[in-house]
């Protein structure tokens, strides 16, 4: 008999043609974000290759020096047959090994290695907006994507060489897996996990103490059952192993010590934790800044004060234990240079190394325009309202929540620059995402009283973020120094004079910029100038190297003799090794030296 349709066998075909509207509506809502995201991205690109094009004649690019120096000449050495080196890794080696794959392989000059890191930016801002889609939701996504391409300092450090650019791309990466992983088990994405921590590892030591924090994450909150969540922490053990081991079984091989990373942790940490540490660098002798001297220097020096040659992880327990002693001495002043450090982390003021955004803002129209208005003494604040309005989603967020305390640590148990806090970003942003449409719904609610904490906590971390704890005057003065020296490097004495000039007019008592312009002058031939400047740098630090030995060759290049032999009797007893003071003295007093 036949039957009637009914209201029952009508329902599945409305139900169907709802379930159709809705995946209708959904493929929609995913093209219209993945149409916005890419927008972002383009604006990211767009960012970097402005203030990569305008920059291209900046004197610390035409002349690399510093850290950028050593990454490149490392990486060239590699490139040219060196894969394996012949030492165990003092700095970290994921950085110079990419470099010289671009050398090598498409004959990248520095255009090109910075070309590569503005598509590593780029990358890195479409990640974020993942991650924060992930962790939230679409929208929070592409603010968070926004807010990243727009970010002056992740714009700056794209844009020179230095691994921050990788580090940056590598930590978006990872939080991008671990927000998926926050929604779904998959043993897949748990295997590339651990590979981008240990990659990440291979590119900034510090990320190692993450190691533990994503299996106990996984342990407590991925959602499957006990076996599941085995499984996967089995897979990001082995991502991480396929990655950390066979840089430990190579350093062993050449050192005798398994290490998955560097050996510089010892000199690092002492370096900001001894009785004079001020959270910024200082090299363990003045005036050694540069990577060849800071791994010959923290030998030579522990091996004087113990009377013995020590191996690579030797030397650096050596320089924690003598910290350890330091801080014993005074431990009141060593919590004070902890709470100065952790204030420094979150200030607005980017501490510059070789190199600074400050010098840069001067060539560059998207780091001119934006840093006023957008960097990290608002984006502290912002973050610290994300956390807080967002603290009922605390269990989707733990893992951000661990890896930014733990990171914070990490940072302040050794010195401050900028571009060591920049995987703190990131982060950030997610956070403070988060907390922007928060920000939207008070200003239409005007439910004040409800958000009373977060309101007055945020108005405080403003303070705090925007206090004046650097000595900035002194550390700007620096970074235009080091814009004189790269200019001089490059034969344009004239343009060297009048940067080293300007550092002095900014901070007369900073003895490496009078140094440097009595290089300038030496080189430029005003020899009375050069004694002058070189004289006035001793004045305001005595035990700077290697002042002496230069002044001495300029006496002896003037016909003062005694000046001459005084001064490089002078360098020797600062550095006893210092083969040229020894040679100058042997050739003026025509006797041998022991």
């Amino acid at each position: 008999m036949p039957t009637r349709d009914t209201t029952e066998t009508g329902r599945p075909r409305e139900v169907a043609s709802s379930v159709g509207d809705s995946a209708s509506v959904s493929n929609q809502l995913k093209f219209t974000h993945g149409m916005l995201l890419g927008i972002i991205c383009s604006v990211a690109f767009f960012l970097r290759l402005v203030n990569l094009l305008q920059t291209v004649e900046l004197p610390t690019i035409v002349q690399l020096m510093g850290d950028a120096r050593g990454y490149v000449d490392w990486a060239e050495q590699i490139a040219a047959g060196h894969w394996y080196g012949e030492e165990t890794f003092y700095q970290a080696p994921l950085y110079p090994y990419t470099l010289a794959v671009l050398i090598k392989g498409f004959g990248s000059g520095i255009f090109g290695l910075r070309f590569f890191q503005i598509l590593l930016g780029t990358l890195s801002v479409y990640l974020l907006g993942l991650a924060g889609r992930h962790a939230f939701n679409r929208r929070v996504g592409l603010i968070a994507a926004m807010m990243y391409a727009l970010y002056p300092p992740a714009i700056y450090y794209d844009g020179i060489i230095q691994k921050t650019a990788l580090a940056s791309f590598l930590l978006c990466l990872l939080l991008a897996q671990c927000a998926f992983l926050s929604r779904r088990t998959s043993k897949k994405f748990s295997l590339l996990t651990g590979m981008t921590l240990g990659l990440l590892v291979l590119t900034r030591e510090n990320s190692l103490l993450w190691v533990p924090i994503i299996p106990l994450w996984m342990a407590w909150h991925m959602p499957t059952n006990r076996s599941g969540r085995v499984k996967a922490i089995a897979c990001y053990g082995l991502g991480l192993a396929l990655t950390l081991v066979p840089v430990a079984a190579r350093n062993a091989s050449l050192g005798g010590e398994w290490s998955p990373t560097t050996f510089q942790a010892g000199p690092n940490f002492y370096i900001g934790n001894n009785l004079q540490s001020n959270g910024l660098y200082r090299p363990l002798v003045p005036g050694h800044e540069t990577p060849k001297y800071e791994r010959a220097d923290a030998q030579r020096l522990a091996e004087q004060e113990t009377g013995r040659e020590l191996s690579s992880r030797q030397v650096s327990r050596f320089w924690f234990e003598k910290s350890y002693n330091e801080i014993q001495l005074d431990p009141v002043r060593w919590v004070q240079l902890v709470m100065l450090k952790s204030l420094m982390i979150f200030n607005r003021f980017e501490v510059p190394d070789v190199e600074s955004m400050r010098v840069y803002r001067d060539f560059s129209t998207p780091l001119r325009l934006l840093t006023p208005i957008w960097h990290f003494g608002i984006l502290g604040p912002l973050a610290v309202w994300g956390i807080l309005v967002t603290r009922h989603r605390w269990r989707r967020l733990s893992l951000f929540y661990a890896l930014t305390v733990v990171m914070v640590a990490a940072i302040v148990m050794f010195f401050i620059l900028g571009r060591y806090r920049e995987p703190l970003v990131p982060l950030l942003i997610i956070f403070a995402a988060g907390g922007l449409p928060v920000i939207r719904q008070l200003l239409q609610t005007r439910n004040w009283k409800r958000y009373r904490v977060p309101i007055a906590t945020t108005l405080a971390s403003v303070v705090i973020c925007n206090l004046p704890v650097h000595d900035e005057s002194m550390l700007n003065a620096s970074s235009y120094m080091n814009v004189g020296i790269a200019a001089g490097l490059n034969g344009d004495m004239g343009e060297s004079i009048d940067y080293l000039h300007n550092a002095i007019e900014a901070r007369p008592d900073l003895s490496e910029a009078w140094v440097n312009l009595g290089r300038a002058y030496e080189q430029n031939n005003s020899l009375n100038k050069a004694i002058r400047c070189y004289k006035i740098a001793l004045e305001v630090d005595p035990l700077l190297e290697p002042v002496d030995r230069w002044l001495g060759s300029v006496y002896e290049e003037v016909g003062d003799l005694q000046q001459a032999v005084n001064h490089y009797q002078s360098a020797l007893i600062l550095n006893p090794s210092d083969q040229l003071a020894r040679e100058g003295l042997e050739r003026l007093t025509n006797q041998p030296l022991p």
